[in-house]
């Protein structure tokens, strides 16, 4: 293997990086190479020698040429074949003569060696044809005057083969070309100003009057043939120029074409533009519309005029809004180079707006476009002049002009969707509506019975530009969320108003900003609209109505109550609602959670408050939805230091600020302010030894009872009790619609064998976290039933479900009922089907069931037995009608008393510490609680420790005038049994 030296690869990689180098900037190189060597032995014009000499920087020669001779530089012939292509999609490619329109580009070497001496293939191109009017203005593809001489000018890459030829038709394809050559001496010094090269530092040569080759008739030639040696010393030929008249043709269209003379007329050779010849200047004026909301941009177009011609247009002050002449009526747009306003008689004031315009060169025409915002609803006359008249000539006859057109401008139209008609004072709004095309911003603004103000939406305490409202591109207008009674001081205060929307443009003042006030004059002829609106204040009522604190749930008879802030006979007047959510009116004490809801517009938040019995409170606060909705899921009735509420009635309250915003009459006590959390804290600083009506009238008297509150309450009365799931009714199929009423016609009917029961009762738990089963669990086929189960029932907690009893076997059976934590047991018959069966007994008590039904032949005594035991039920609590409360003062207190009959705690007092074992109870009681119980028989033991304070049916005893009370009454405690006790 051989080796090479580290010397050696650096000279081989140079050596190539030369190569590879000259042979790219053959390409770049060749298009600046003499053709004709050292000696200019090749020339583009007609006649002229046609060698190009063939050397190391590869001239160029192009796609299509003929007739070339290809020569070394001591003028020996080269054979076209043995150059191969050596770059690009050329490479390995023999060149062909004459060359091909398709040759391949790139550069060809003899025998296809990059340092070998070659030529360079391009192709031909003409790169710009441009027609000077006498402003200097290219006017290529569009309209001349009839008497201006014109200058072409056109660029080629090819100069060094062959020069252009222009060639002018007219519309029925004849050649007028040597009819419309002219003398240079025409052009104008804005033309002459666009000549480079060899033909600035010698114009004559642009007045070619042709030259005639053999074979090809007349060509009109510009270019590097048509110059001596002496004139091109130091200059260039990079473009060909032709000065041409028209005056003496008839109008129409015209058509330029450039070309190379000989074979190089073809594809990208070639280059064409046409021009229209107008024989008279007849300046006019178009608008694309003749009426106009205002507010929309109308555009105006001058026609008739030449390229760069400049024209005034103009519009008078009496057309603007009230005379207040602005220059952006004018729109800084398309073809305007200059707006402004004009003081003709120096009095300070405008008397018109102008916009000068210049004449396109692309199209002939002069375009602009009229902002209407600042017109008048009016007809407005907007005048063009004749072109190049001064400004100042304008001034002095403004009705001198070349044409004018009348555009009618009209008054937008406004619409208002929201608030539609009533708003409740604190209420959060959507204010929207429709604006005409046109209309970029709106104001809104509300009137009493002095003038209009201006409405704070943003409510940033600020009346200015930020409370404009844009309207969006399909003309809708909207702002969300705004607090109207905050926003201004009229709708804070209940009455009937006007509210009205105005575009904005129509309520700046001078100085651009937002008018606060509009007399009703300036609303009325602004483009405005308005409605009515109603402010109320915050009310309650039910659903539907309007009113910030109702409620709508479910279906049945409604426990909730409302306090209307309006007492009669010193008792507040109420009406009901649903605003907790209960079944069967109470609250399951396994479910231990409530559910609050309800409508509050016009409110941020309420404060829910839940009372017991013995007077401990849980408080809430729970916030409004954006669509006025106030719901908390499973609220805990857990007060704030842990402890259950008591079981039993519960007042249960929801509260919300009016109108002023603040609890009351504005102070709660022992809080720094008062607001819905201050109200809160004061509730939950209430201590131990208030009852629950104690508790209850003083959180009204701070609320609603203060005078002058507008404050609102809800409220509402249920009970917490044990879950409780009972059966109500057993009833066939075909009788569920005899039951009466809203409530389950309570009994338990036979049930024919085949047919399908229906199986009801009464539950106070939450379907959505429970669910009834019911099951057959004994009798003759009990397992032929089905288990049912259900967890849909309604507010009045009334389930039901189906059961067959097909396949099954006449007899006794027993029908359990299951909530998860209770259950129910009741049984039913089953019979033959079409047996003959009496019913005798209809149970009414909605807590209990009883069946009392006789079969035919087999009638039993139950009815009296269980009557028997109903009285002797009710003279047991007869005996315990006397009632003894017990109350710690300030200290802690526990207590123990036995009786030779009975005790039982009363339901409402009693708590996890207190029980009854046969016949003593026992207790304790923090500072401030009292217990209570029932009793019959003497008292036989009796001890307190602590501080405590007995009472007597409601009356208040010392245990010595405890006992006095009590003497001779067998049912009450011996006196001397107290007396020990104490």
């Amino acid at each position: 293997m051989t080796q090479i030296s580290r010397e050696k690869t650096i000279a081989l990689v140079f050596s190539a990086l030369m190569v590879l180098s000259a042979a790219a900037a053959g390409v770049a190189l060749g298009a600046d190479v003499q053709r004709g060597g050292e000696d200019p032995t090749f020339n583009p014009g007609v006649g002229g020698p046609n060698q190009v000499v063939v050397s190391e920087q590869k001239p160029v020669v192009y796609q299509g040429e003929d007739d070339l001779e290809l020569v070394t530089d001591d003028g020996e012939p080269v054979d076209a074949s043995n150059l191969i292509g050596v770059s690009g999609n050329a490479e390995g490619v023999p060149l062909e003569t004459p060359i091909p329109q398709d040759q391949e580009l790139g550069q060809y070497a003899i025998d296809g060696r990059a340092q070998n001496i070659g030529v360079t293939v391009q192709r031909p191109r003409v790169t710009d044809l441009e027609i000077f009017n006498e402003r200097g203005i290219d006017v290529e593809g569009s309209s001349v005057q009839e008497d201006e001489t014109l200058l072409i000018r056109s660029e080629w890459n090819f100069q060094n083969a062959e020069d252009l030829s222009l060639e002018i038709t007219d519309e029925n394809g004849n050649d007028i070309t040597g009819d419309v050559l002219t003398d240079v001496e025409s052009l104008t010094d804005a033309q002459r100003e666009e000549v480079t090269g060899a033909y600035a530092e010698n114009p004559e040569r642009i007045a070619n009057p042709g030259q005639r080759g053999t074979g090809t008739g007349v060509e009109y030639l510009q270019g590097v043939g048509q110059f001596n040696e002496s004139e091109l010393q130091d200059t260039s030929v990079d473009s060909a120029y032709w000065a041409i008249d028209l005056s003496d043709q008839d109008a129409g269209d015209y058509t330029i074409t450039v070309d190379g003379w000989d074979n190089l007329d073809f594809d990208s050779a070639t280059r064409s533009s046409a021009i229209s010849l107008t024989t008279d200047q007849d300046i006019s004026l178009d608008i694309d519309s003749d009426e106009a909301t205002r507010g929309q941009n109308v555009q105006y177009t001058v026609r008739g005029s030449t390229a760069g011609a400049t024209h005034f247009v103009t519009i008078e002050d009496t057309d603007f809004r009230n005379n207040q002449v602005d220059e952006r009526v004018f729109r800084d747009v398309d073809d305007v180079v200059e707006r402004g306003t004009v003081d003709t008689n120096d009095d300070g004031s405008a008397d018109f707006a102008y916009a000068e315009l210049e004449i396109n060169e692309d199209t002939g025409l002069g375009v602009g476009q009229i902002d209407t915002t600042y017109l008048d609803d009016t007809n407005v006359d907007i005048n063009v002049y004749e072109e190049d008249r001064p400004l100042e000539e304008i001034a002095d006859d403004v009705g001198d002009t070349e044409d004018d057109r009348t555009l009618d401008v009209r008054q937008g139209t406004l619409s208002i969707e929201n608030p539609a008609g009533t708003y409740i004072a604190g209420q959060e709004e959507d204010v929207s509506g429709t604006a005409a095309p046109g209309v970029d911003d709106v104001a809104i603004y509300v009137r009493d019975q002095g003038d209009w103000e201006l409405v704070d939406v943003n409510e940033d305490g600020e009346f200015d530009e930020g409370d404009l409202i844009s309207v969006d591109s399909d003309g809708e207008w909207e702002e969300r969320d705004v607090t109207l009674s905050q926003a201004n001081d009229i709708m804070s205060i209940p009455g009937r108003y006007r509210f009205g929307v105005v575009e904005a443009e129509d309520v700046r003042a001078e100085n651009e900003t937002v008018r606060e006030t509009l007399t009703t004059s300036e609303f009325s002829s602004a483009t405005s609209e308005q409605s009515s609106i109603i402010v109320s204040e915050p009310t309650l009522g039910e659903a539907g109505e309007n009113s910030s604190l109702a409620a709508s749930f479910g279906v049945g008879e409604p426990v909730a109550m409302q306090d209307q802030n309006t007492t009669q006979d010193n008792e507040t007047t109420q009406q009901s609602t649903w605003v907790f959510r209960t079944y069967n009116q109470q609250v399951a004490v396994e479910d231990g959670t409530v559910e609050v809801s309800g409508v509050a517009p016009g409110l941020d938040e309420v404060l829910v408050v839940m009372v017991d019995t013995r007077g401990r409170t849980v408080t809430e606060t729970v916030s409004v939805d954006d669509n006025d909705i106030f719901e908390e899921d499973d609220i805990e009735l857990i007060t704030q230091e842990g402890r259950q509420l008591n079981e039993g009635e519960i007042e249960a309250m929801v509260i919300g600020l009016g109108r002023d915003t603040v609890v009351g009459d504005g102070v709660v006590p022992g809080q720094d302010g008062a607001e819905i959390a201050d109200l809160e804290n004061w509730v939950q600083s209430f201590g131990l030894g208030l009852t629950q009506q104690q508790v209850t009238e003083r959180i009204i008297d701070e609320t609603t009872g203060e005078a002058g509150s507008d404050d609102l309450v809800l409220r509402q009365a249920f009970r917490y009790a044990d879950a409780s799931t009972s059966v109500e009714a057993i009833v066939p199929e075909g009788e569920v619609d005899q039951q009466a009423g809203d409530a389950f016609q309570q009994q338990i009917s036979p049930i024919e064998a085949d047919d399908s029961m229906v199986v009801q009762g009464v539950t106070n738990r939450k379907p959505d976290d429970n669910t009834i089963t019911v099951e057959v669990i004994d009798g003759p086929s009990a397992e032929e039933f089905d288990s049912a189960a259900t967890d849909e029932w309604s507010r009045t907690g009334q389930w039901s479900v189906n059961l067959s009893t097909e396949n099954v076997q006449p007899g006794t059976y027993t029908l359990e009922v299951d909530d998860g934590d209770n259950t129910d047991i009741v049984q039913f018959e089953v019979v033959e089907a079409g047996e003959d069966v009496e019913e005798t007994t209809e149970v009414t008590d909605g807590n209990e069931t009883d069946t009392n039904e006789t079969e035919v032949g087999n009638e039993t005594t139950a009815v009296e037995n269980e009557t028997a035991a109903d009285d002797n039920e009710t003279d047991a609590q007869a005996d315990l009608e006397n009632e003894v409360e017990i109350r710690s003062d300030d200290d802690e207190v526990n207590y123990s008393f036995t009786f030779s009959e009975d005790v039982t705690l009363v339901e409402n007092t009693a708590e996890e510490n207190d029980t009854v074992t046969d016949t003593t109870v026992e207790g304790q009681l923090s500072p401030g609680e009292l217990d209570a119980f029932q009793f019959s028989g003497e008292l036989t033991d009796y001890s307190v420790d602590g501080n405590a304070t007995l009472v007597l049916d409601g009356e208040e005893l010392s245990p010595e005038e405890f006992a006095n009370e009590t003497a001779g009454n067998e049912s009450f405690v011996a006196p001397s049994a107290l007396e020990a006790a104490a």
